[in-house]
């Protein structure tokens, strides 16, 4: 009986070494737990696209693990930005924090900072794991419109007709300005020829492990959990503050705006759409995906509505082990951590090294 138990510890470690060397194959779901969770990520962050749901993720995964943050130099009213310049400047050794005394290398990026793997390459490890995240271009850029209202005032855009003028003459409009939607340098040079900006596009997709879609973003996550070798726990969020647009009723914005937007310099649209092939090619590639995504989105919706409806007489939410995840609960305290956002006195905390604090979901 011992023997037979040892052959199967041992064929069990014989296969998880075997698809641990091939990359191309990714580990079954019943072999996670024995993997080693990834630590170091570099995060590009853009504006509404999910961005600070998936920030405030690995806030809080890193801060449970005392793990050492990427923090800007100067203090500014924007606890998210590493640079007030995030549209021309990208990471450098002048506009962060020094890796603190009681750290030897910095773990996460994630903060908003122009694209350069370069850059990136020079303050984060070899090993560190690269993940993006896009939405449908024209949501999206109905989206940043509403978030940066100064742009209607910059581009000379008022009234209910304000994002059809826009759209009708786009040529009095700087192309270089789509560097707000997406913090990537070819982006700053809005002449460039379309199969520079596809072989860009190709070499984006050699760098990045996953770009996460906002369509589909709890496939996404579950994609990122096995990709980082995280549990479910580490991936939870809660929805709060998502931005509506349709229910603005100040401005028309109809389906000819979406048409005329699909006109202009499909630079959006190009990465739109290779990102989203390639999110659901990876998917194909995994073993009871669909299973564990439903798993899931079960289990959110139940800790979300705990979170929400907290009962003192029920202190604690356990989820109980399965197939997918190992038996966690939930707190008021991991409540806390969820529905909290990423402020100048936490960032001042982290950038201390004072991380035990909570730092949740803002989307």
């Amino acid at each position: 009986m011992l023997y037979a138990s040892a052959c199967r510890s041992g064929l069990v470690l014989h296969i998880l070494a075997i698809m641990i060397c091939y990359d191309e194959i990714r580990l079954s779901p019943y072999l996670y737990s024995f993997a080693l969770e990834v630590r170091h990520i570099a995060f590009v962050k853009v504006h509404k696209a999910a961005s600070t749901t998936i920030q405030n993720i690995l806030f809080r995964f890193g801060t449970e693990r005392n793990l050492t943050f990427v923090m800007p130099s100067v203090n500014t009213i924007y606890p998210n930005i590493i640079s007030l310049l995030e549209t021309t400047e990208t990471v450098t050794s002048n506009n962060i924090l020094p890796i603190p005394l009681l750290s030897t290398h910095f773990d996460i990026l994630c903060l908003h900072v122009l694209y350069n793997r370069t850059a990136f390459e020079h303050i984060l490890p070899n090993d560190t794991v690269y993940i993006g995240t896009l939405r449908d271009p024209f949501e999206h850029f109905i989206s940043v419109m509403y978030y940066f209202p100064t742009l209607f005032k910059r581009f000379k855009i008022f009234g209910p007709r304000a994002i059809t003028d826009f759209l009708e003459d786009p040529e009095k409009h700087d192309n270089g300005d789509r560097v707000w939607f997406f913090p990537l340098e070819l982006l700053l040079n809005s002449k460039a020829r379309r199969h520079d900006i596809q072989r860009y596009i190709e070499q984006l997709d050699k760098e990045f492990a996953l770009v996460i879609i906002v369509e589909h973003f709890d496939n996404s996550l579950v994609l990122l959990k096995r990709i980082l070798k995280w549990s479910t726990k580490d991936i939870l969020y809660t929805r709060k503050n998502v931005n509506i647009y349709k229910d603005k009723k100040h401005i028309n914005i109809g389906e000819k705006d979406r048409t005329r937007y699909r006109q202009l310099p499909d630079i959006d649209y190009m990465l739109y759409r290779h990102f989203y092939i390639k999110l659901w090619r990876q998917i194909k590639m995994e073993l009871l995906f669909h299973e564990e995504v439903l798993y899931f989105k079960t289990v959110r919706k139940e800790v979300e509505d705990f979170c929400h409806n907290f009962n003192r007489n029920a202190t604690v939410l356990t989820i109980p082990s399965s197939e997918w995840s190992v038996k966690f609960e939930i707190s008021q305290g991991t409540c806390d951590s969820l529905v909290s956002e990423l402020d100048n006195n936490k960032r001042e905390a982290i950038s201390k090294g004072k991380i035990n604090v909570s730092i949740g979901h803002c989307p």
